[in-house]
């Protein structure tokens, strides 16, 4: 009869560490959320956040005939950042690990352990058809915070164009 109520008391201890919300930081560290909408200002809880995050997570885009597309990202880290300057840089990956571009991001203050910003995609610089991995860095050889992969396909009219154009024309 005792080890029922041993069992029966394990679980009930364990129910309000399980009940506790997750830290949005906690659950995505070393993650960078891409999106191409806004980011809302405040959620209504821990888990509204996570949930958000979670659903505009975005790992393709598309030009759609712009030659730039603004992307909003959203940095969590597994410390505390005490750095007021950290470096963004964009790998094509698709055959081997090429930089194509690098911009910096200012932290609104230090200790934060997330970071919304935002960057473009420019035509110019990101080719379509392509695996991208982007990292934020401490300096531009520190070590990585907060890391994602993402395609660049190419959009509806490109792949008309594409079809409607002879083999062998330029």
């Amino acid at each position: 009869m005792r080890v029922p109520f041993v069992v029966l008391a394990a679980l009930l201890c364990a129910l309000p560490l399980a009940a506790q919300a997750k830290d949005p930081a906690d659950v995505f560290k070393g993650r960078i959320v891409l999106s191409t909408k806004p980011f809302p200002v405040r959620f209504s809880s821990d888990a509204a956040f996570i949930a958000h995050m979670k659903k505009v997570d975005t790992k393709a885009f598309k030009y759609e005939g712009a030659e730039a597309l603004n992307v909003e990202f959203m940095a969590f880290f597994a410390e505390p950042v005490q750095t007021t300057q950290l470096e963004a840089k964009i790998y094509d990956v698709t055959e081997r690990r090429e930089l194509k571009d690098t911009f910096p991001v200012y932290p609104g203050g230090r200790g934060q352990r997330t970071l919304a910003s935002n960057f473009e995609l420019r035509a110019d610089t990101l080719d379509t058809e392509r695996r991208y991995h982007i990292v934020l860095t401490e300096g531009f050889r520190g070590r990585v915070l907060a890391e994602t992969e993402f395609v660049v396909k190419r959009s509806a009219a490109d792949k008309d164009k594409k079809a409607a154009t002879p083999a062998g024309s330029p």
